[in-house]
């Protein structure tokens, strides 16, 4: 009986051990997941990951009005560029951002914050050629001196920019689009530096202005 009793003892105690293995195992990798439990998703330690240490940008041909690259345009000026994605036939998501940013524009010209922060909105749609995106700028009352619609040339590039920015894009039906959206503070330097989520346009402005009074950090050589 006294070695039944034992047996039982020794087998409980080695089951203890593991199951406390295994939970230290579970919490070591949940606390290098979240950033030292900063944090509970990926999207969420992406944005703090920028924030401490601000993202270059690939390099991506870009058309406009003119030709020329996505870092040539954020850098042009030093200012702030909060940066969306869209596509100009966008009935959904697009449309509600387009009007926040409508609004943002505003804001930045009643402030007089023109001189601080501008805003860019990038499409991933190839059929959003430089004269479509000319006639949806219009249409969304555009001054071009503070918000810029430009889209991407390439293929490969667009998708190297979705992949940076953490834009994800599905094909749906009747040539749709399924996306995510934010906003994305880029700095004077053209890196990006922060994400604040899209239906707290007030936040991001209120963010590119305070990033426009920060000294630059680790700037280009």
């Amino acid at each position: 009986m006294k070695t039944s009793t034992s047996s039982n003892s020794s087998s409980l105690r080695s089951t203890l051990a593991m199951l406390a293995m295994v939970c230290a195992t579970g919490v070591a990798a949940l606390y290098y997941g979240t950033m030292g439990f900063e944090v509970v998703s990926t999207e969420d330690g992406r944005r703090l990951a920028v924030s401490r240490q601000p993202l270059e940008l690939p390099a991506a041909a870009i058309h406009q009005p003119q030709a020329g690259t996505l870092a040539q345009m954020l850098g042009e000026d030093g200012r702030i560029a909060i940066v969306t994605f869209f596509y100009s036939s966008c009935t959904a998501v697009c449309s509600a951002l387009g009007n926040e940013l409508q609004q943002m524009q505003d804001e930045i010209s009643r402030r007089g914050l023109q001189h601080a922060v501008r805003l860019v909105s990038i499409s991933f749609d190839p059929r959003d050629t430089a004269p479509v995106l000319a006639a949806y700028a219009r249409r969304q009352h555009a001054d071009p001196a503070l918000w810029r619609m430009v889209g991407v040339d390439r293929e490969d590039q667009r998708k190297a920019l979705l992949d940076a920015f953490g834009i994800v894009v599905l094909s749906a039906p009747l040539g749709e689009f399924q996306h995510n959206a934010a906003f994305h503070l880029i700095d004077q330097q053209g890196r990006l530096a922060r994400i604040d989520d899209y239906d707290d346009p007030a936040q991001a402005l209120e963010d590119a202005v305070q990033l426009a009074r920060t000294p630059a950090r680790g700037g280009r050589p």
